[in-house]
């Protein structure tokens, strides 16, 4: 089976890193988002991948180039104009000859790809959507479907007073290739806005399939950071680059721990970082590869980005810093919306 990776949006929420990175590019344990997407695809036997970005994300063809180093075969597509996420598809129509999958890359996911396919086989249905249950459906396209699996309300991102369901798409769909005709061309298209509704407006059989596993859009530094603390404590299945040196401690190729630092799990710890001098590390900290924690720097909480530097006698606590910037004495309340929390602090 084919899939075709969503890659050409950004997000708002996720400044200032996003402008100077392509957000499937943000790292996530030290790996792109969307090479964990690759690798997601890769373990289910889905290898023949089509990347449909933008001019402005052409890092994510220089940063993979075929794909052959993760054992898959990747082609590209840029869109010069924003196409939506059907119309990035429509696009495709010459490159796609069977069932297809589609899949956003701003998401973190161990869901049981191959089980989503049987059940597509096996439904009849033009399109097979992955729901998942979400605390805010108002972010998401959101579903309702009867006993059969069938769905039959689709209405993208409903105001508070429209919502009818918990129950979100996932941003993962499996569709026949006969969906790609009833995109309408020349103008943006979208998946959940557009699509499904007009094949429901025509009867044509559109499925849900709700499977146990973990989700997360990364829409926001909230959910960034919270997603990390889920993998760290074994909600979200990934693989790490880390070895897991037991007691809740994964440990990078070459990191540098003083003696007396004292870490507390869970924690990851990414190749090549310097942990110095009585450095307190708390749980439910992920310090980025090749980052530098300065004698008598406390950490709790947080996500520290790859090549930061913690100056000497910091303290850090619930919050984001990106990579190749200096911090001191940066916190924010546990239950923040993190408005401000992936923080371009100036270098010393």
């Amino acid at each position: 089976m084919q899939a075709v990776i969503l890659a050409g949006g950004t997000s708002a929420q996720l400044h200032p890193w996003t402008p100077c990175a392509p957000k499937p590019l943000l790292p996530f344990f030290d790996r792109p988002v969307i090479e964990h997407i690759i690798r997601l695809l890769a373990r289910h036997e889905i290898r023949d991948l089509i990347i449909a970005t933008s001019p402005q994300s052409r890092d994510i063809a220089r940063h993979f180039g075929t794909g052959s180093h993760l054992n898959v075969n990747i082609r590209y597509s840029i869109e010069n104009e924003p196409a939506g996420t059907a119309g990035a598809v429509r696009r495709l129509g010459s490159m796609i000859s069977d069932s297809f999958l589609v899949i956003s890359s701003d998401i973190v996911t161990d869901l049981d790809i191959s089980a989503a396919i049987r059940a597509h086989e096996s439904s009849g249905s033009l399109a097979t959507v992955l729901v998942h249950t979400a605390d805010d459906p108002t972010r998401f396209g959101t579903v309702s479907y009867d006993q059969e699996n069938r769905i039959t309300r689709f209405v993208e991102k409903p105001r508070s007073t429209e919502i009818f369901s918990d129950t979100v798409s996932a941003g993962i769909y499996i569709l026949q290739p006969e969906v790609i005709s009833s995109i309408a061309p020349f103008v943006s298209q979208d998946f959940a806005r557009d699509t499904f509704p007009l094949l429901l407006r025509n009867g044509d059989p559109i499925s849900a399939c709700h499977l146990p596993g973990y989700w997360c859009d990364l829409g926001d530094a909230l959910q960034y950071r919270n997603a990390h603390f889920d993998a760290l404590q074994g909600k979200l299945q990934i693989d790490l680059p880390a070895v897991y040196a037991g007691e809740g401690i994964w440990v990078g190729d070459g990191v540098d721990v003083h003696p007396s630092a004292q870490l507390a799990a869970p924690v990851f710890i990414g190749s090549g970082a310097s942990i110095g001098r009585d450095v307190v590390i708390g749980g439910n900290t992920i310090i980025g590869a090749n980052a530098r924690i300065q004698d008598g720097a406390s950490i709790a909480r947080s996500v520290i980005g790859g090549s930061a530097t913690i100056w000497s006698d910091t303290e850090v606590a619930n919050t984001v810093i990106v990579g190749e910037l200096a911090a001191q004495n940066v916190e924010q309340r546990r239950d923040s919306p993190m408005p401000d929390s992936i923080i371009p602090t100036p270098t010393r």
